[in-house]
């Protein structure tokens, strides 16, 4: 064989065997992985005993939790008007459909609708026709009587007439002024007039028209002063009495100041609300009837807190209300109500005079629980 040829096959061989010897072999790298990982098991099994045999020293080992950190502030009540608040409209004070109380035909018209009227100016007026006439009868009649009576009440003291005689003869006169003062009366009521002082917003007789007694002849509103009315809930009436001051803002941003007069002592059956009127003075009349209004009402004070809207939350109920830290820095929910509302926060009642709320991380703590306090300045 050719000597180069042995050489290689000898040297292969021998690296075959060295490399076979280090895979194999006791004290090679593999067998220090599992030395190690024998000693990490045995490490953990004494662990394991460690903490079965001293559950305590187990415990104190371990970090513990950190409780939640919350920011809060002292908030203390004040008292806070209380305001009523209500949608209504104005109308007037009153409205009257003028009628007929005599009947004839329409002689002349003084006013037109929209004209403003004072007490007894006239309106229509009817013609007489026979009146004037049946008037001077009556006169007539009424002379005839007297003279009739005083001659019966001096025959009467003479004794030749009888007391009969003489108590019919008053009767008769009395009769025809009675007839007399009726004539009178019609006559007057031929000039229909304004009851008071006010508009008339209708006129539906015409010249010429004959009216009878009854007809209408005109509407005539009072709007001085004029009304405000609103719907009172029947949770908000109990603070609302006569007198009470109340603020109108009507429709086109006037404001304007009253009283409530009128309270409804029985509510209306489909809302269970109480009809409630403010009365306004007028004195120009520039306030009409029909305006929608937002009624204001002053229902005296109560004890409030005045919060940011940021503060408040609500419970797993729904129901909105501020968390708050007792002096054992537990955390507790109170329930609150709006009472009136700004731009710049709210006030609410139904907390104590003296409460300490959370500001920051309300909502990321609950009921019960103990809690870190850092209190803002």
């Amino acid at each position: 064989m050719n000597r180069s040829i042995l050489i290689a096959i000898i040297i292969a061989v021998a690296a075959v065997g060295w490399l076979l010897t280090g895979v194999l072999g006791v004290d090679g790298p593999g067998n220090e992985d599992s030395a190690i990982a024998s000693e990490g098991s045995a490490a953990t099994d004494t662990s394991a005993s460690t903490d079965v045999a001293n559950p305590a020293a187990a415990t104190a080992s371990k970090p513990q939790a950190h409780k939640t950190s919350v920011r809060t502030r002292i908030s203390e009540s004040a008292p806070h008007a209380v305001q009523i608040t209500v949608r209504g409209r104005t109308e007037s004070v009153r409205t009257v459909e003028v009628r007929a109380q005599t009947q004839g035909r329409v002689e002349q018209i003084y006013r037109k609708k929209g004209d403003r009227v004072a007490k007894g100016d006239p309106i229509v007026r009817l013609a007489a026709g026979d009146r004037s006439a049946r008037l001077a009868e009556t006169e007539a009649l009424i002379k005839q009587r007297e003279i009739e009576y005083e001659a019966d009440r001096k025959l009467n003291a003479k004794g030749y007439r009888a007391d009969t005689q003489v108590v019919a003869g008053a009767a008769a006169l009395d009769a025809a002024k009675a007839a007399r003062m009726s004539m009178e009366v019609d006559i007057a009521y031929l000039t229909v007039r304004a009851p008071f002082d006010g508009v008339i917003s209708s006129r539906p007789v015409q010249l010429g028209a004959f009216l009878k007694v009854g007809d209408p002849v005109a509407v005539i509103v009072d709007q001085d002063p004029i009304l405000a009315i609103g719907n009172i809930s029947e949770r908000e009436i109990g603070q609302v009495e006569i007198g009470t001051p109340a603020e109108v803002v009507l429709i086109d941003g006037r404001k304007v100041n009253g009283k409530v007069r009128f309270i409804s002592p029985i509510a209306e059956p489909s809302t269970r609300t109480f009809r409630t009127e403010i009365e306004i003075d007028n004195p120009d009349r520039s306030i009409r009837d029909g305006i929608t209004a937002e009624i204001m009402l002053e229902a005296g004070s109560v004890p409030a807190h005045f919060l940011t809207p940021a503060i408040l939350t609500l419970n797993d109920a729904g129901v909105i209300g501020v968390r708050t830290v007792d002096r054992n820095r537990q955390v507790a929910f109170i329930p609150i109500s709006i009472i009136a509302d700004g731009p710049e926060g709210v006030w609410v009642s139904g907390l104590p005079p003296q409460v300490q709320i959370i500001t920051v991380g309300q909502e990321f703590v609950r009921e019960g629980q103990v809690v870190d306090v850092a209190l803002a300045e």
